[in-house]
């Protein structure tokens, strides 16, 4: 009695080798894609961020620089920034006067205190926020607010 020799376990082993090696390359290559659409957002996010950083900042500048003391100068959309940065700046003021103790001539010290908001977006629109670009993946919108306390005389209130 002759036995036969068994021979294709090679063959089957190849075969579960190469689909482990394919499942791997696929699970990599999804993970890949999906950390480079987070590195894409999150640089957007930062981007906006800043955008909205510098529609603060000049609305401050405006405040502090174009004599507007009794209330808000208007709110405007910055659409210089666009071709730089990408994204639209819409910026707004809101000013709440109250008076603080007495001056030295006499006379009560009165104060502003200005709240600022600046929403940046890369929105397809003509102000921000963008609500027909949100569904777009690649939207990105930002909104920053700042306060700021200043006396009639244009000085930082203490």
């Amino acid at each position: 009695m002759t036995h036969a020799r068994q021979t294709g376990f090679a063959y089957i082993a190849a075969v579960i080798l190469l689909v482990v090696v394919a499942g791997v390359s696929l699970a990599l290559l999804r993970m890949t894609g999906t950390q480079q659409s987070t590195v894409n957002q999150t640089l957007l996010g930062v981007r906006a961020n800043l955008a909205a950083r510098a529609g603060i900042e000049w609305m401050f500048y405006r405040l502090t620089h174009d004599g507007v003391l009794e209330g808000c100068p208007s709110g405007a959309t910055l659409a210089d920034f666009k071709p730089g940065t990408g994204f639209l700046v819409s910026v707004s003021c809101a000013a709440r006067p109250f008076n603080e103790g007495e001056a030295p001539a006499g006379g009560s010290v009165k104060k502003y205190i200005y709240q600022v908001e600046a929403i940046a977006c890369n929105g397809a629109g003509a102000s921000c926020p963008d609500n027909a670009s949100v569904a777009r993946p690649e939207y990105v919108e930002r909104r920053r607010i700042a306060t700021v306390c200043m006396t009639s005389t244009g000085a930082d209130c203490f």
